[in-house]
């Protein structure tokens, strides 16, 4: 009898032991051959391609006269624009931070009349920037970007009777630029993007040479102040790597 009862104490006792207990005496373990999923991230170097649309406002004024004989009037130069971008980010919880470098091939054109034809043209800009992200979700950030810009200017004065060119002047102008987007990753290492630039040239006095008006010789190179300003709107996608 003393044998059984010392039995039924004991299955009694096993049966009040509290379930928590059991866990702590027996650690639990992930199954064997099981990944942790990567974290998403921004951090590495990316190259890729773009295309989109710009406009680039043109002022003339001659410092050689008196004013408002000095005003020559204005035009919008218009067209595509197309080109590449290679850059690095490096993220800090939700924060990303880069540089950027861009170059595109433009056909920005834009004419107008005043006593002669002035006409403009854009065959490039580069910019090269510094870029900060915020990412609101793990595959998608905005940003703003900011930095300095550089691009080629052709520029023709058109006799508007003969339709030759009178004099002609070709300069390449540094300025600044600021702008913002979006990217979005959207499949492994791909993203794309969206964004909108404004670069920003200043007044810069540009010699030209004359090449004379029909039937009249050269005459002597003369100054035309142009103030300028680039706006471009564009969409790309980038392929990320050395990403960790």
């Amino acid at each position: 009898m003393k044998r059984v009862a010392s039995g039924i104490l004991a299955l009694l006792a096993v049966s009040i032991v509290p379930a928590g207990a059991a866990d702590l005496r027996v650690p639990t373990r992930a199954p064997a051959g099981v990944a942790v999923a990567p974290v998403a991230t921004w951090t590495g170097c990316y190259i890729g391609g773009n295309v989109g649309g710009g406009w680039a406002y043109e002022r003339y004024t001659d410092p050689l006269a008196a004013p408002p004989d000095a005003f020559l009037a204005n035009h919008t130069a218009s067209g595509v624009v197309g080109g590449g971008q290679v850059g690095c980010d490096l993220q800090y919880g939700n924060w990303v931070f880069g540089a950027q470098g861009m170059f595109d091939a433009a056909d920005l054109t834009g004419e107008h009349f005043f006593g002669d034809i002035f006409h403009t043209k854009v065959p490039w800009f580069a910019t090269a920037t510094a870029r900060v992200g915020y990412a609101f979700q793990p595959n998608f950030m905005v940003y703003v970007k900011g930095g300095a810009a550089f691009k080629r200017q052709e520029e023709n004065i058109i006799d508007p009777v003969f339709l030759v060119v009178e004099a002609t002047a070709n300069t390449t102008r540094t300025g600044a630029v600021v702008g913002g987007g979006f990217e979005w990753r959207f499949w492994s290492n791909w993203s794309f993007f969206a964004e909108y630039n404004y670069m920003a040239f200043g007044t810069k006095q540009i010699t030209f040479t004359s090449l004379g008006e029909p039937g009249e010789p050269p005459g002597p190179p003369f100054p035309l102040n142009i103030r300028e300003n680039v706006s471009v709107a564009m969409a790309g996608f980038n392929w990320r790597f050395n990403m960790p």
